[in-house]
C-alpha cells in the first residue's frame, strides 16, 4: 500500500506519460506529425505544444492519459 501511495505522489511529466504509454519519442512523433525535436523540447520544458483541440485529444488517446495528467506535465515543465 505504501508504494502505492509513493507512486501517487510521482509528479507527472511529459516523460513520464510517454514512457508510461510504452512510447518513443520518434513514435510521438509520428502519430502527432511533429518532429522528434518537438517533442524532445516538450519533455525537457524548452517548449510547450501549441496544439488545436483536436490534436490535444489525439495525443490524450496516443498517451492514454487524461486531460488533468496532461495539464499537470506542462504545469511541471515550465519554461
Amino acid at each position: 500500500m505504501a508504494s502505492e501511495v509513493a507512486s501517487q505522489e510521482k509528479p507527472t511529466t511529459f516523460t513520464y506519460l510517454r514512457k508510461r504509454a510504452g512510447l518513443t519519442q520518434r513514435e510521438i512523433s509520428i502519430a502527432m506529425d511533429v518532429t522528434v525535436t518537438t517533442v524532445s523540447q516538450w519533455e525537457t520544458g524548452a517548449r510547450r505544444p501549441r496544439l488545436f483541440p483536436e490534436q490535444i485529444q489525439k495525443l490524450l488517446q496516443v498517451l492514454d492519459c487524461t486531460l488533468e495528467e496532461f495539464v499537470e506535465a506542462f504545469s511541471q515543465n515550465k519554461p
